[in-house]
């Protein structure tokens, strides 16, 4: 059985990624994850099945069994339960529920963006700075738009948001008129209309983390809404072509586990192999003769690294590897990313994100 209801967001807190989230970004993922349960002695899941869905489990227990028919008990207040249930991108045991039991899911392609963002937008912000300046970086997560944007372009397109006022009554984007400019309200409110012959109609309200004007970032369409401040507020804007540049680079080169080995023997440069996940699911994954450097870390001590050696970056899933080669590529060393043989791209071969994006996330129906 799954739903979305009756999640309980303090319960989802004692799992990585959730527990760095700011509380607003947990109500604005909540509808993408489902409750599910499972009675006694039901198979969960199978060893060398896809795991399309990461699995956290909440109450009750299972029986993991791995390849040499060796069982282990897991139940829910287990000390190692902090992470998705056989956190791998291919099932590596057989799990069979031993009770009543409850997993909150999330597509694991989600989470992996979630984790990649997450960890972006806090290396953008200066220790002790207030969490509430990263939640409008937080509300684009769940922007389609945003989600085809490679994540190795994450740290450039943040750094490009210029910071605007708005006071109440400015128009900020007018009907019919030529649009160039994306824009996140991080402080304030605003309200969207339309003019249907002699009458406005009003489309919806936008406050704190809402954004809008994404179409004017791929095409030159005129407006088709009218956006007004309602209040006094502070607005980040980008520019259309900052946007399309960031989209246009394209710094990330990947190597195979051989390829890696093969250059290691015939090149005068030793290869470093930088793991950029969380040191817990380090500890709980361990990748052979990788060093463990966070990608919050990584962006703090880049400086600090050996210009004699070519790294090449690892992660789970592809993206946060991708984002930690974007970083020492930028700062001058060379990097690659590490692709894993049953990877699918999370771009073009360009790395570009698609010039098409499926729909963007601001009110409904309009595109600004």
């Amino acid at each position: 059985m799954a739903d979305t209801d009756h999640i309980d967001l303090d319960r989802l807190r004692h799992f990585i990624p959730f527990d760095s989230l700011s509380a607003s970004h947990l109500n604005e993922i909540r509808s993408r994850i489902q409750v599910i349960r499972v009675a006694p002695a039901r198979l969960v899941f199978k060893r060398g099945q896809p795991a399309d869905l990461a699995l956290f489990l909440i109450d009750g227990s299972v029986d993991m069994t791995d390849a040499s028919f060796q069982v282990r008990h897991f139940p829910a207040d287990d000390d190692e339960n902090y992470l998705a249930l056989d956190n791998y991108p291919t099932h590596t045991v057989n799990v069979i529920s031993t009770e009543a039991t409850t997993f909150y899911a999330m597509e694991r392609n989600h989470l992996d963006l979630l984790m990649t963002w997450t960890q972006a937008a806090e290396s953008m912000l200066d220790q002790g700075e207030a969490r509430h300046h990263g939640d409008w970086m937080d509300a684009l997560l769940e922007s389609e738009l945003f989600s085809q944007v490679p994540p190795a372009k994450i740290q450039s397109l943040f750094v490009q948001f210029e910071e605007r006022e708005g006071l109440l009554g400015d128009v900020i984007v007018r009907e019919g008129e030529a649009g160039d400019t994306f824009y996140v309200i991080k402080q304030g409110k605003a309200m969207v209309t339309r003019q249907i012959g002699t009458r406005t109609e009003t489309l919806a309200a936008l406050t704190a983390g809402d954004f809008f004007g994404e179409d004017a970032l791929i095409s030159d369409a005129p407006r088709n809404a009218t956006v007004t401040m309602t209040s006094d507020g502070t607005l980040m804007c980008l520019g259309q072509q900052d946007f399309r540049d960031i989209l246009q680079q394209s710094v990330i080169r990947s190597v195979t586990a051989e390829e890696m080995d093969a250059m290691s023997e015939d090149g005068d440069r030793a290869c470093v192999l930088l793991d950029v996940r969380l040191p817990m699911e380090f500890k709980h994954d361990r990748t052979t003769g990788a060093r463990n450097l966070p990608l919050t870390e990584l962006r703090r001590q880049v400086r600090n690294l050996e210009k004699d050696f070519v790294y090449v970056v690892c992660c789970d899933g592809g993206r946060r590897s991708e984002l930690g080669a974007y970083l020492l590529s930028e700062a001058g060393f060379e990097a690659y990313v590490l692709k894993h043989p049953d990877a699918a791209p999370s771009a073009d071969s360009s790395g570009a994100a698609s010039a098409t994006p499926p729909g963007g996330a601001s009110a409904p129906g309009t595109t600004l």
